[in-house]
């Protein structure tokens, strides 16, 4: 991004919606903006970070709002979900009548008529409601003290969620001088309550380490500093000195003196190294994402070895060995499923224990929810429990009936049946999953969310992505209709499929009032699976400690 392109950002991001605008029209103002300032700090975090040093005459809404970006990359929230937490802040903003002056200046030209301010917030407000928009109403309720110059109290709160404490932390650290915000943000640590400290483990070197636009010494000599990864920093020399500017290590830089430049020189030193700064290697600032559309490259190398008729059981073990993360992940799951417990010491021994088959499919599960998992929103917890729970019902079912899936097979094609829990836009802005109250149980139509495709259409190509065989893509294809208007071939597989995403929904997000074994849906596919009352009974029974339904965070 060009230095021209950066100012521009910040005029975007600091205009006001028109007054007189509509609501939903406002929202969207506010959407966009938020999406433009997570775009400027996932492209270029030193121009973000350099405001909260540099010295600037800009107003401190635009540093808080890019500091509350920065915090929630560095938490990894999702982007949709911090989208929607920079929104409402900017929506904060406007309720505390921070741009008065646009609506004044309006009126005084004849443009347009009063501005009824309680109106407006009123209109806001209903709008967010009818929405379901509860991540801003949240945030708006931090309106009383935000902008207190008492604020730092409300963060002790037991009461305040992860992002409204976020929210707090950045602009309590934004209005905070340069040389003082170390300092600041040391209290600030002290007043937050111990549950939400995770928030925190990746913040202090925003506090310690040297920042963008801060004067140094770098290997001895005086520089600025203009950019950051996670370990090195880009140190732009002075003009005099006979050396040339580049990438040092972070631990060689040293501030004897805090001292910041002017934004305009940043900008202006930033546009000047651009490509002196280009460099192959080194790890970004933010940390690392990965794309859920595709498996790891290391596991598609496993992948291809299981799928050989005559497995070498050497080669195997290898590439599982060349994948640190499925390595460690195999021997110490092995070590506990084993009867004796033994301690599992090597990769070879893990593949026996399990079986090669059964290893494939473990390792794809695992690299699976690894990634849907990777970033944060409010009902994260409680998708992860409603797909362990859905796994775990169809993992049993088919361990007691003969059907094509093993255990282990069922579990991972009830994982991509519910992979669309966490890839959902509408699902990552929502305090609870919104359930479709039915009288037919439909896999497509069990959750009230707009999606521009069917729940198992999505389920369905992201197995395509993985690699996972016509079979059970085929079961997720079929999952959406009645048992008999199955091919014969997966009437079984869909049973599975279809009881246990059943009892995940009615044990673990509804409450039970009657025996699902006497249910239309229930018996069918207890029919197909030639299953008993006693042996559902059991299955939910064998369940029990993981009907459990995690609290929004």
């Amino acid at each position: 991004m060009a230095s021209a392109d950066i100012q521009s950002t910040f005029s975007q991001l600091l205009a006001a919606p028109s007054p007189f605008e509509s609501v939903d029209k406002k929202v969207n103002t506010w959407l966009q903006k938020a999406k433009l300032a997570i775009t400027l700090v996932n492209e270029v975090p030193a121009a973000a970070l350099a405001l909260n040093t540099t010295k600037n005459a800009l107003p401190p809404q635009l540093t808080h709002i890019l500091l509350l970006t920065v915090f929630g990359k560095l938490n990894h929230f999702n982007d949709h979900y911090l989208q929607h937490i920079v929104a409402a802040t900017l929506a904060l903003y406007h309720l505390a009548g921070y741009d008065n002056d646009e609506k004044a200046n309006a009126e005084l030209l004849g443009e347009v008529g009063p501005y009824d301010e309680q109106s407006d917030k009123k209109l806001v407000y209903e709008f967010l409601s009818a929405k379901g928009l509860s991540s801003w109403l949240e945030i708006l309720r931090l309106k009383r003290v935000v902008f207190s110059a008492k604020n730092a109290r409300a963060l002790s709160s037991a009461k305040v969620n992860r992002a409204q404490r976020l929210c707090l932390l950045s602009k309590i650290i934004s209005r905070s001088a340069p040389d003082k915000r170390q300092s600041t943000f040391t209290q600030c640590v002290r007043l937050i309550p111990v549950h939400h400290h995770f928030l925190l483990s990746s913040l202090p070197l925003l506090f310690e380490r040297a920042m963008p636009g801060e004067k140094v010494y770098a290997s001895g000599f005086p520089a600025t500093i203009v950019d950051i990864q996670q370990s090195h920093s880009f140190a732009a020399l002075a003009h005099n000195i006979d050396r040339e500017s580049g990438w040092v290590p972070s631990a060689s830089v040293r501030t004897p003196i805090r001292q910041y430049i002017e934004l305009d020189e940043f900008i202006a030193l930033f546009e000047d190294t651009r490509a002196a700064r280009i460099v192959k290697g080194g790890q970004p600032f933010f940390p690392t994402t990965y794309n859920i559309q595709r498996p790891p490259s290391a596991l598609l190398h496993i992948i291809d070895e299981l799928q050989k008729r005559d497995i070498d059981i050497s080669i195997l073990c290898e590439k599982i060995e060349h994948a640190p993360t499925f390595n460690h992940f195999l021997i110490s799951t092995a070590s506990q499923d084993n009867r004796l417990q033994l301690p599992v010491k090597n990769i070879k021994q893990a593949v026996l224990t399990y079986g090669t088959e059964r290893v494939g499919d473990m390792l794809v599960q695992f690299a699976l929810m690894e990634r849907l998992t990777q970033h944060e929103f409010p009902l994260l917890d409680t998708c992860k429990q409603f797909t362990l729970v859905a796994s775990a019902f169809a993992s049993h079912i088919a361990s007691l009936t003969k059907t094509k899936f093993t255990a282990q097979s069922a579990a991972l094609t009830m994982t991509f049946a519910c992979s669309p829990l966490f890839t959902l836009p509408g699902l990552k802005v929502t305090n609870t999953l919104p359930i479709r109250s039915n009288p037919h149980f439909s896999i497509n139509n069990t959750f009230k969310i707009v999606s521009p495709s069917p729940w198992l259409s999505i389920a369905g190509e992201l197995a395509g992505n993985w690699h996972q065989s016509a079979t059970w893509r085929a079961v997720l294809h079929q999952c959406n209709k009645a048992n008999d208007a199955v091919p014969t071939s997966l009437r079984k597989e869909h049973a599975v499929i279809s009881l246990g995403f059943y009892l995940a929904k009615a044990y673990l997000l509804t409450t039970i009032g009657k025996d699902l074994s006497n249910t239309k849906e229930a018996k069918l596919w207890m029919s197909v699976l030639s299953l008993s009352s006693k042996d559902l009974a059991h299955i939910v029974n064998e369940q029990r400690n993981l009907l459990v339904c995690p609290l929004p965070r």
